[in-house]
């Protein structure tokens, strides 16, 4: 499912940090905040709040660049949802 105009504009203007380069990437990839959220073990909320330029915790920030990575990676969200799935062992 594509972001909206309203959460890509918030991603856009957020301040430079992991969590906005994170959202990024994200919907350039269009990898859905849901996926990432399952990713990380974190709520959508929170995923929201890092792509806006909110602090990722330093217990998560090692996970979330890895997740970078490997949407800089990777060409297709479908291509880095795999990726994912097989790093944090979770199902498709």
């Amino acid at each position: 499912m594509p972001y909206s105009n309203k959460t890509v504009a918030a991603i856009s203007n957020a301040p430079k940090n992991l969590g906005s380069h994170l959202g990024r990437w994200a919907v350039r990839r269009d990898l859905s905040v849901l996926r990432v959220a399952k990713a990380l073990g974190v709520t959508r909320q929170t995923v929201y709040n890092w792509f806006i330029g909110g602090e990722i915790f330093p217990a998560y920030q090692t996970r979330a660049q890895r997740l970078l990575d490997i949407l800089q990676e990777t060409h297709t969200a479908d291509e880095a949802w795999k990726r994912i799935c097989t790093e944090y062992n979770l199902t498709p």
